[in-house]
Formats: structure tokens, sequence, C-alpha cells
């Protein structure tokens, strides 16, 4: 069933290949000013242009390692972990949206296919080291209340920095509303127009499950340092019940993106403002606030009825949704049989080999991305480094995954301190992957 999955995602990809070269009529074959033949004019047309391509390339190179590694009978348990996760991928694709960009042609560089197509194969693989790092912890006896706190912490640390950085606000816990951004009905690029419409009964419910996660946490600290039986039973019902809950909000998401009509006519005067900034972009610095408001306004009472709420304008919101109640269904499932499955896993020596060797082929694709991207910015923007934010972020992560290695073979560490180095480094490729094109402004932002 993962061959069949993985060669419908290739065939998807490959598909995309020859339309992205049709619609073009392929005429990147020759340059357009000097007419000098491109020896490389087909691979000018591999679709690495945006994240959804990023997106399914991601989801391949995951699949081919994880299949590459479940050769073997007794290694087959990792793709327990890294299919739903790369089921999750394809979902944010899916809602990201398949439309195709024109690529800038500065851009447009040999060097392009050979980065991204790194770049995928590298993120791939540092998604089965980390499917094999929580498996690590659940054999090595590591608790589901443990690993609950551990998600809880991580939850409210991406939270409060992507606030703080302005970035993603669908839900505000402080009003318990849960907004989306309208996009204009049958756009090819859907983006951000600058508003949010709140939908009805979603904040509720998306209140009522962070706090029963956080209830679930205050029981789970009574349990392990307090020995207190009844807070552990008590936080497993309430895990339960956020994932109850988490599913009626999804539910209800959905529901009220099909229901809501008039969407221009919901947003408010007060978001006039944002409106006109938006779609003025730099030109708005030197422009007076009342023209930016009008602009805004003008902008809603002509396009206004042409607005409709679309996963395409939020897709990273609903798919962090998602994701959430992916996390809680697995936190409950290894909260009931716990000790069977820590029996039918392999020896954890074997597990903390295939860590070991999955982190170092990461490893070694996130230098080769470094460098061919150094390379192909010389080309395109004439530096091999800006401290851009995704070089700086693909930086980070190779950092994390030296560091994993360098504590291992100069100090002997293995185990559950690597394991945890194998969370880390893998938490900060998906922000380089994530953040860079919804948070954080840079010359990868086309992406």
């Amino acid at each position: 069933m993962a061959s069949v999955g993985f060669f419908f995602n290739l065939s998807g990809w490959l598909v995309r290949w020859v339309t992205s070269g049709d619609r073009e009529n392929w005429i990147r074959m020759t340059n357009q000013i000097t007419g000098e033949y491109h020896f490389w004019w087909f691979f000018s047309y591999i679709p690495f242009a945006n994240l959804y391509d990023l997106s399914v390339a991601f989801a391949f190179g995951a699949a081919f390692a994880t299949l590459l590694i479940s050769n073997r009978e007794n290694t087959r348990f990792v793709g327990a972990l890294s299919m739903p996760l790369i089921a999750l991928i394809l979902l944010l694709a899916i809602f990201i949206g398949n439309s195709f960009i024109n690529l800038p042609p500065v851009l447009d560089s040999y060097w392009r296919p050979i980065h991204v197509g790194v770049a995928s194969l590298s993120y791939g693989v540092a998604l089965v080291s980390f499917a094999l790092a929580v498996v690590y912890l659940l054999k090595d006896g590591v608790k589901s209340e443990q690993m609950a706190l551990v998600v809880t912490a991580t939850i409210v640390i991406m939270y409060v920095f992507v606030w703080l950085m302005g970035g993603i606000k669908a839900f505000n816990p402080f009003t318990m509303s849960y907004a989306l951004n309208p996009a204009l009905e049958h756009s090819q690029g859907v983006s951000n127009i600058g508003a949010r419409i709140a939908l009805p009964g979603v904040g509720i419910w998306m209140t009522l499950s962070f706090l029963l996660i956080f209830g679930t946490a205050a029981a789970f600290v009574l349990k392990l340092y307090r020995n207190n039986d009844l807070a552990g039973r008590w936080g497993h019902w309430m895990l339960r019940a956020s994932m109850v809950t988490q599913a009626i909000g999804i539910g209800t998401i959905f529901y009220q993106m099909k229901a809501l009509t008039n969407i221009g006519g919901l947003i408010g005067q007060d978001q006039y403002y944002n409106v006109g900034k938006q779609l003025m972009g730099k030109d708005a610095s030197g422009e007076t606030v009342d023209n930016i408001v009008n602009i805004g306004a003008n902008w809603l009472q002509t396009n206004g009825s042409r607005l409709i709420l679309d996963v395409r304008s939020n897709p990273v919101e609903i798919a962090a949704v998602i994701s959430l109640f992916v996390v809680t269904l697995f936190l409950v499932m290894f909260g009931i049989r716990t000790d069977r499955i820590r029996e039918s896993l392999p020896p954890l020596e074997k597990i903390d080999s295939l860590i070991y060797k999955t982190v170092g082929v990461a490893f070694a694709g996130l230098a080769i991305l470094l460098v061919t991207g150094a390379v192909w910015a010389n080309e395109s923007w004439g530096r091999y480094w800006g401290w851009d934010a995704k070089e700086t972020g693909a930086l980070v992560a190779w950092l994390a995954y030296a560091g994993y290695l360098h504590t291992r073979m100069a100090h002997g560490w293995s185990g559950r301190r690597s394991a945890y180095f194998a969370l880390i480094g893998f938490l900060l490729v998906i922000f380089t992957y994530l953040g860079v094109s919804y948070i954080l402004p840079g010359l990868h932002s086309y992406a």
C-alpha cells in the first residue's frame, strides 16, 4: 500500500512537470533574447517553483526513505509514524492548491532543480529520523504522560513565537475567536488580502480543546511528580475529550466555510487599513492613513461580493488544527496500549542505529543543500550568502544535526539524549520549510 501511494505521488509530480512545460509551450529551450540553446531546457520545467511543488517532493523523499528502511521485516514499524506525517504534508499541499506561478527569470537556473531536489530528499530523510526518534523514546520507556507534556510545551512555545513574529493569528484565545483569510473567488494565486473573518462557533471549541490540553498537562504533572494515579486517569480522560472537541471544531470550520455568505460585508471598518496596506505593499510607506483606509474600503466595495473562504488562502492554519488532532490521537493511542506497542518494537540498539544512519544522511543532504544554494544565490543575486531567513534556518537545522553527530562521535552520546537531538533537528527543518513562506519575509518568499 505504501508503494502504491509512493507511485501515485511520483506520477502526480511527473504529470505536473509535463504540464509546467505545456503551459509555456516549452519556450525555455532557447534564450528568448539571444536565441542561445539551453542544454538543460527540459530540466528547467521541473516543478520546484512554489511550496506546493516542494510539499509533493517532500512527501516523495520521506516515502522513499521509509520504503528503503522498511525493506526488512523488523524495520517496517517506522511507517506507522512516518506515513501519517507524510499524509499531513500532502494534505497541506492540497490546501495550498496546485496553481502554477511564473518563476522570476533571475531564478531560472539549472541549479534550481538540483538545490530544491536535494532539499526535498533531505527533508524526507529528516522526517524519518524524527519518526524513529519518537519510536525510540516510546521503546525506552518514556511514558505517554511525558510525551503529552512535551507536546503541550512545544505547542505553547510555537504559538507564542508565531504570534510575536506577527504571523498566523487564526486563533485568538483572549477573544475565543477563530478567524480565516477570505480570498477572491476563481482566483489562481490565492493570497492574503489583509483581513480576517471570524467563524461562528469555532473559537469556543478551539478554546475548550486548549483548556483540556492544559488540564491534561497539569494532571500529568501530578501523576509523574506526585504519583497521583487519580490525576493521571483524569488527565487521560481530558486528553480524549480534547480529541473530541478538536474533531467538532474542525468539522465546524469546514461547515462555516461553506455556509457563510456575503463575506465582504463581514469585514468591519477596523480592517480597511490592513486591506489597503496589503494591497499597496511597499508603496504604503509613503501614504497617509486616510488614503490607505480609502484604498481598502474602495477595493472591498468593488470586490466584496467575490470574496469567499477557501482552504487555499488558509493552508497552514487549517493544517495546524488537523495536525494537532492527529498528534492528540497518537497520544491517546499510546496511552491505551503502551506496553503492547513497546513489546512489538525491535531492540533499542536497532532503533538507535537507524536514527544514527538517517541523521547522517540528513546532515550530508543539508550540507549539499547549503552549498548548492550558495552557488545558485551567487548566480542569481550576486552573493553566496546574505543571512536570508531561509538560508539562516537551513544553517541552524544543519548545525543541530551536526551537534547530534558531534556529541555521538566525540562524547559517546547515544540513546535518549541523541533522540532528543533528532527531534529538535526536524522541528527546525519544519520551521525552515514553512516559517519563511508564512511568517518571515525574505528573498525566498516567492515560494
